[in-house]
């Protein structure tokens, strides 16, 4: 038997495994007893039809026949069920328990290397308490919040899975999430994901194989310095005040991590990296279940709950959604005193009230220099920080978020009463957000929503804005070279927070691709 992938076919919203066989035999061009198996590939909704939403799918067939409309499949290696032990025991540290850190540090645990994960926030049962309890009113913990601890920002997510990348690599991720406790279906949907109520068992899952391999973690921890010696990374210095000795450190620290930037940048380690920032938009979640399928399919129980993807290209920038959760909720993601940031987050069911993306502007060096913040490697984080504490003065302190109507703000005036209910945690202060923004950005983002609101009638004429977001990327990227290190020899750079990665995945994909660059270079 031999095993073949299909061209895309068009599957009926409550098929059953008959229906899909039936039109298997007729795009292969099969015999009924020539079609051994088939288990679904990869499956998308098709909803440009109103009045004909639909599935498209394509299979993993297995067959003595040989087949139309298909092509040979060879199932992808999993290189985290193929590590080969090295035969010298190396001291590895890996700084930050994202996705990024934590897959490195399994691939390298796997491979006999003596790994310890240095992470500054609490383990994820503990975080998970103050998150809530911040989230209800209480104390901003500034190394366990929605940034800081175990499994990273992503954590806290909707836990998207999608992404631009094309690496073998992620055929790995996919399969360890799900060996981790990721739902089945992230292995074949379009646009898969994992949500929050699931994601924390899933690190806690991953930190638990790690240390099943001898892996160590240091929680409530913070790296303060490295120990260098010859241009050469020799360990780091710990907040505690203790020495910590390796024969690498892996930086795998998240785009919130400033002190580690600044701290790099003595070493003129860093270069600017461009991001974006802007504004949560929110609508109800039947409002976007509507306009994206149409009022016959809204409902149908077969769907998932409608996301959306948006971009534009305007007078002097770009403005795109990023980050959607379906039946999600905006989040406090502050991990600075005093200071606002909003996030969005959903679990596995996306079933809130509302369904909410950032909109955001792409902000260059140039940009940055003009609005005043400078033209070196940090620049692009100080005009982050001090959008993040003008939200917060702006709104009244007590990290209430600053929210207006999506109405009033292409308007510029202040909102009386929102359109939608803000489901921000901490609560929200009617704000002319317009105020909290460089003018050119604010001006993109009015022109986006009006133009939009041509792709999903309504969506630039209701709903609610809450600022700001700011935390989309890192601002800066901490230089590597081919293999892999930094200026500072056996320092690896890691991941989003070093500016190499966007998102689960391919932060993931990133740790893996590093921690095998490490082995290669330290065996060698």
């Amino acid at each position: 038997m031999a095993f073949f992938l299909t061209k895309p076919l068009n599957i009926p919203l409550g098929h059953s495994v008959n229906d899909v066989r039936q039109k298997l035999l007729k795009l292969l061009c099969l015999k009924d007893r020539e079609l051994e198996s088939f288990r679904l590939h990869r499956q998308s909704v098709d909803a440009r039809n109103k009045s004909d939403v639909h599935f498209v799918c394509s299979y993993v067939v297995e067959t003595n026949a040989n087949p139309a409309n298909a092509t040979a499949y060879e199932v992808p290696q999993d290189v985290l069920l193929n590590v080969t032990k090295t035969g010298e025991k190396l001291n590895c540290i890996v700084v930050g328990a994202g996705p990024a850190g934590l897959f490195a540090a399994l691939y390298l645990a796997k491979s006999g290397c003596a790994v310890t994960v240095v992470e500054r926030g609490s383990d994820v049962e503990k975080r998970q308490a103050k998150v809530n309890e911040f989230f209800n009113g209480g104390e901003l913990d500034e190394h366990t919040n929605v940034q800081f601890g175990l499994g990273g920002a992503g954590t806290f997510s909707d836990g998207k899975l999608t992404t631009g990348i094309s690496s073998p690599l992620t055929y790995t991720v996919f399969q360890q999430l799900v060996r981790s406790g990721a739902p089945q279906d992230i292995l074949t949907s379009a646009l898969p994901h994992v949500g929050t109520d699931k994601l924390v068992n899933v690190v806690a899952n991953l930190r638990d194989e790690i240390v099943s391999c001898g892996g160590k973690f240091l929680f409530d921890t913070s790296v303060t310095d490295f120990i260098v010696e010859n241009n050469a990374v020799k360990g780091v210095v710990l907040d505690c005040g203790e020495n910590l000795l390796a024969d690498c450190v892996l930086l795998a620290c998240g785009n919130g991590a400033r002190d580690i930037y600044t701290c790099l940048n003595r070493y003129d380690a860093l270069t600017f990296k461009p991001f974006a920032v802007g504004l949560r938009i929110e609508h109800t979640r039947e409002f976007i279940n509507t306009a994206q399928y149409g009022r016959v399919f809204a409902t149908h129980r077969d769907l998932p709950t409608a996301s959306y993807k948006l971009v534009g290209n305007f007078d002097t920038h770009s403005c795109y959604s990023f980050c959607m959760c379906p039946g999600g909720v905006v989040v406090a993601a502050s991990s600075e005193r005093d200071s606002v940031v909003v996030n969005g987050m959903s679990n596995y069911l996306r079933d809130g009230d509302n369904s909410n993306s950032a909109l955001v502007v792409n902000v260059t060096a140039d940009d940055v220099n003009r609005y005043g913040y400078g033209s070196d490697a940090l620049a692009g984080m100080r005009f982050q920080q001090d959008m993040e504490r003008r939200a917060y003065a702006k709104a009244g302190g007590n990290y209430l978020a600053p929210c207006q109507n999506v109405t009033d703000f292409i308007a510029g005036t202040l909102s009386t009463q929102f359109d939608v209910a803000p489901s921000y945690p901490r609560g929200v202060t009617s704000v002319n957000l317009r105020e909290l923004l460089p003018k050119d950005i604010g001006d993109t983002l009015a022109q986006a929503l009006t133009y939009f609101d041509r792709k999903i009638v309504g969506f630039g004429s209701s709903g609610v804005l809450t600022g700001v977001e700011t935390r989309t990327s890192s601002p800066v990227r901490i230089t590597r070279n081919e293999a892999y290190q930094s200026k500072l020899a056996r320092l690896y750079p890691v991941g989003e927070g070093a500016g190499y990665a966007g998102g689960i995945v391919s932060s993931a994909v990133d740790g893996l691709r590093v921690a095998k660059a490490v082995l290669l270079s330290l065996n060698s």
